[in-house]
């Protein structure tokens, strides 16, 4: 074999290896983000993540939505959670949602919260 190639076969191994890791971190905090969401429903903690800047967004009527369905905003601020994603989160939010209420609700919530 040539030494061209070999070098060429280790650094495709090495390449495989490390999307490989990458790939099993991205599946851990996913399925951390689905169990504390799962978690947070069980407790009738309903909340709705929101990835936002330096200062909190208030949008106006958001009590009302937050009182109407029992759901809370949660502004992370810059700095999200290291151990989930707020798209995983948010998404098991909405689908129990979906169930409690139907899709109506949609229409009402902010158009930051990402995931749904």
């Amino acid at each position: 074999m040539k030494k061209g190639t070999f070098i060429w076969m280790i650094l495709c191994l090495i390449s495989v290896q490390l999307n490989a890791k990458s790939l099993l971190v991205d599946d851990s905090i996913k399925a951390e983000s689905i169990k504390q969401a799962n978690a947070d429903i069980k407790k009738g903690k309903l909340k709705f993540l929101i990835q936002g800047g330096i200062a909190s967004i208030y949008v106006k009527g958001q009590e009302r939505f937050e009182q109407k369905y029992g759901v809370e905003y949660y502004d992370l601020g810059c700095v999200g959670p290291s151990d989930i994603t707020v798209k995983d989160y948010n998404k098991v939010i909405a689908n129990f949602m979906d169930r409690k209420y139907g899709k109506r609700w949609r229409k009402e919530v902010r158009k930051d919260v990402r995931g749904i």
